[in-house]
């Protein structure tokens, strides 16, 4: 089991980084940095370095999910990943919109949807190790 979670995690990790990278920094750039000038007075200096860090708490998240769920295949692990973060990300967004002015209510469906693809990529990794690694 252990070994499981290991490869889930670091796999999950990277499949979805490299999705919400592609979609937040790839095709959401220019909104992006947009709302960071349109809030720049309430923003620290982006720190990279530390995408990974989050990338790997969301990894474990998912990959504990994942197997406490059985899933074994990566069209499971994708349609779980994808439903799990979207409710997560709708939670947490409709949380920061009604409280944050720096998180526009504009913006939620797109940060739904991106969070909701990078975690069907997530998943489907997860799922496919999870098929694999006995």
């Amino acid at each position: 089991m252990e070994k499981k979670i290991l490869f889930g995690t670091l796999g999950g990790a990277l499949a979805g980084l490299i999705a919400s990278t592609v979609i937040f920094m790839g095709l959401f750039g220019g909104m992006a940095e947009q709302w960071m000038a349109d809030n720049a007075a309430c923003l620290k200096e982006m720190n990279p370095a530390w995408w990974p860090a989050s990338a790997l708490a969301q990894g474990l998240l998912y990959a504990l999910l994942l197997h406490k769920m059985g899933v074994s295949t990566w069209k499971g692990g994708a349609m779980a990943g994808a439903w799990i973060s979207l409710l997560l990300f709708l939670f947490i967004g409709i949380a920061m919109a009604s409280t944050y002015t720096a998180y526009p209510w504009p913006w939620l469906p797109y940060d739904v949807v991106g969070n909701a693809i990078a975690g069907a990529a997530g998943g489907a990794a997860i799922g496919w190790i999870f098929g694999k690694v006995k």
